[in-house]
């Protein structure tokens, strides 16, 4: 929120910013904010992060998640990773009209002063202001800007074939390119049995799901949910080509609204315990919830996660079995089964 309240902090005090005269404005990596209200009707906000994308459209926002044409001014929250932020550079430049004004603003501890030294090396001169614990700068688009370095920045950023060409992924996305630990540890205890209806919560760009397909042969539908847009196409690509008969749903969702009347029997997860920068075990939490009531009678779960995280209450409140099925010092891999009709009648009984 720090790079958020600095924007528009800027937005309110530098008069060069043109956002009382633009005609078009595009807000890239979009948040909500009150301050949007003042130029609503001139606004596109793109976001391809589910939870900032469904703020966006409560809040009244017109939102994309792949912005077109030419822009008076964009305004850019860029992600911390370096290649991700080059490219989003490299994408402005070519939303931008002619003359057109690129504002970014990017807290402190992401590189924000190395990154407005790259901007500055294909624009030119770039103003800039420090507030917030972040550094908000822009620069114009004359026709001058660097096209042949703002092209390898694209080309930095795109969907690409990782780890040794099996897989695709993107620059951005958790993990991009490298197997999480914690989801290969988990691959190694996933039993084959697993089938009927299963969920992949919080797929990303498919790496569990692309176990599950490759060697539980019982599976029937496979539901991959996923918040990031950017991960869908890739998850897309690695899971379609593998020569089994299912074919996963892909959908982009914030798992922790719910999914929904959708049930499974199996549902795998690696869930997340970060917000932006922030630890958030609470995350984790609403995974754990959403599975369980996702999950049919007997249904189970099959979680991994870092060791010091405290789910293990929630899970005995949610499932009849929980097992601690491996350990290492950093993960840990839980099975929880959900409770029989009757066992959960014996459990209201008991409260009372």
């Amino acid at each position: 929120m720090h790079a958020l309240t600095a924007l528009f902090h800027a937005l309110d005090t530098q008069p060069e910013i043109p956002v009382e005269t633009a005609s078009r404005i595009l807000f890239l990596r979009a948040q909500a904010h009150p301050g949007l209200e003042a130029f609503k009707d001139r606004l596109t906000c793109e976001q391809t992060w589910k939870p900032h994308a469904d703020a966006l459209v409560e809040s009244g926002q017109r939102h994309t998640r792949q912005a077109e044409g030419k822009y008076d001014l964009i305004l850019l929250l860029p992600d911390r990773q370096r290649d991700s932020i080059l490219s989003d550079f490299a994408r402005a430049h070519e939303l931008l009209a002619e003359g057109g004004m690129l504002v970014t603003a990017l807290h402190n501890d992401w590189g924000a002063k190395r990154m407005e030294q790259h901007l500055a090396e294909v624009a030119g001169e770039v103003q800039t202001l420090s507030k917030h614990h972040s550094r908000v700068f822009w620069a114009t688009q004359p026709a001058s800007w660097k096209t042949e370095v703002l092209e390898q920045w694209k080309a930095g950023g795109a969907m690409r074939r990782v780890l040794d060409g099996r897989f695709w992924s993107q620059p951005g996305l958790f993990n991009w390119d490298r197997i999480d630990e914690g989801s290969a540890l988990l691959t190694e205890h996933l039993p084959h049995t697993i089938g009927g209806n299963v969920a992949d919560l919080g797929a990303s760009w498919g790496y569990l799901s692309d176990h599950l397909l490759r060697k539980c042969p019982n599976i029937r539908t496979l539901d991959m949910y996923e918040a990031d847009a950017r991960a869908l196409e890739c998850a897309r690509r690695n899971t379609g080509l593998i020569p089994v008969p299912v074919r996963p749903r892909i959908l982009w969702k914030d798992v922790t609204q719910g999914v929904g009347t959708a049930s499974y029997d199996h549902v795998v997860m690696n869930p997340p315990f970060h917000d932006g920068r922030d630890a958030d075990p609470t995350l984790g939490l609403k995974f754990i919830t959403v599975a369980a009531q996702a999950l049919r009678t007997t249904g189970d779960l099959w979680l991994v996660a870092n060791k010091h995280l405290p789910y293990e209450n929630l899970l005995r409140e949610a499932f009849e079995h929980i097992s601690l099925i491996a350990e290492t010092r950093s993960f840990k891999v839980i099975h929880g089964v959900k409770p029989t009709l009757v066992t959960r009648q014996v459990r209201r009984k008991s409260r009372r």
